[in-house]
């Protein structure tokens, strides 16, 4: 039976299935859901607990034979099978298989992936796990959802769940959850209590972002064009990879694009930052950069910015940290030849 995550929590309440399988593209929302399970096994008596990494040629006896024999402790046992890739083989689908359906009750068989292509749903070993367990799909999280994911994670840490401090973390941590994850935690060791200091916090963040690539974008959108050659000379210097600022950069120029053809249906910029969920605090920045920028003039940095990126793959000859600097000065207001 699948099942959506925010389901999962309800369903171990009401009753231990057999056999779960999570998986997905987010690792960090799979391993979730799995302490999630592991932690209700345990309070059902599951006490001991084997692991197994598992590729396509992974001997399959080995889970077969723990299953087979009796718990040492006469205790409830958990088998976690971690599939590495997902592509189990002929023989391994076989071998799962048989081990579902003959599966004794003091085992839980807890299974998990990364992404699964559709022809991994449609095998034999995936529709039997669905007709004998639980299966928990998770989906990436989109940048329209980030703000809401970070407030529930709060939330589930007694933390007080506040928008600010939500979106602020949703911007430096780029969308990575993970980072987005030791934000949060981070914030709770602070404020043990739950209770936020809002300006004390937003400070911190302003501070660490001074001379990040957040800083450099920020000063770029500011039109401060002194700014914007000291961050970037600075990060070049400390060997910051360029293709975190490529996708930085396209990342911010995209969103103000998208902001840019809503601005041609007669929206409010007020509404348009609203609906695209800015922090309060950038909300100044972007609509200075939308007054300052045509929305032809963005989409000819998106274009350079995609020839950055395929020189960075050997598949043209810019000079890469070069264009680089022209990109994000012209994103400052300085006409720097990107107009061609």
């Amino acid at each position: 039976m699948n099942i959506k995550p925010e389901q999962l929590q309800n369903s171990l309440s009401n009753q231990l299935a057999s056999t779960y399988f999570a998986f997905g593209a987010e690792i960090l929302l799979v391993e979730q859901s799995l302490s999630m399970i592991k932690g209700i096994a345990r309070e059902n008596g599951f006490k001991e607990r084997f692991r197994f990494d598992i590729d396509g040629n992974f001997s399959w006896d080995s889970i077969i034979s723990l299953i087979s024999s009796p718990s040492l402790f006469a205790e409830k046992r958990i088998i976690e099978c971690r599939l590495t890739t997902g592509k189990i083989g002929v023989k391994g689908s076989k071998a799962l298989t048989e081990i579902l359906e003959t599966l004794p009750d003091d085992i839980l068989l807890i299974i998990s992936s990364g992404k699964l292509e559709m022809a991994q749903q449609k095998s034999k070993w995936f529709k039997t796990l669905d007709k004998k367990g639980i299966i928990i799909q998770h989906w990436e999280v989109q940048s329209s959802q980030l703000v809401g994911w970070i407030t529930r994670n709060m939330s589930q840490l007694a933390l007080d769940s506040n928008i600010e401090v939500a979106n602020a973390i949703a911007y430096c941590t780029e969308g990575n959850l993970l980072a987005s994850m030791q934000e949060i935690q981070k914030l709770k060791i602070a404020y043990p209590d739950g209770k936020i200091n809002l300006r004390e916090y937003l400070n911190q963040i302003d501070q660490q972002s001074q001379y990040s690539v957040f800083g450099m974008i920020d000063s770029a959108l500011q039109g401060d064009t002194d700014k914007v050659n000291k961050v970037f000379n600075s990060l070049v210097d400390d060997s910051t990879p360029p293709v975190i600022l490529v996708s930085s950069l396209y990342r911010e120029i995209k969103n103000l694009v998208n902001m840019s053809i809503e601005l041609k249906t007669n929206q409010t910029i007020e509404s348009i930052l609203n609906n695209h969920r800015v922090w309060q605090k950038r909300k100044p920045l972007i609509s200075n950069a939308l007054k300052k920028h045509s929305y032809q003039k963005l989409q000819k940095l998106l274009l350079r910015l995609g020839r950055i990126d395929r020189s960075l793959k050997g598949m043209d000859n810019l000079d890469v940290y070069d264009e680089l600097q022209n990109v994000v000065i012209t994103l400052s207001g300085k006409n720097n030849g990107l107009n061609s």
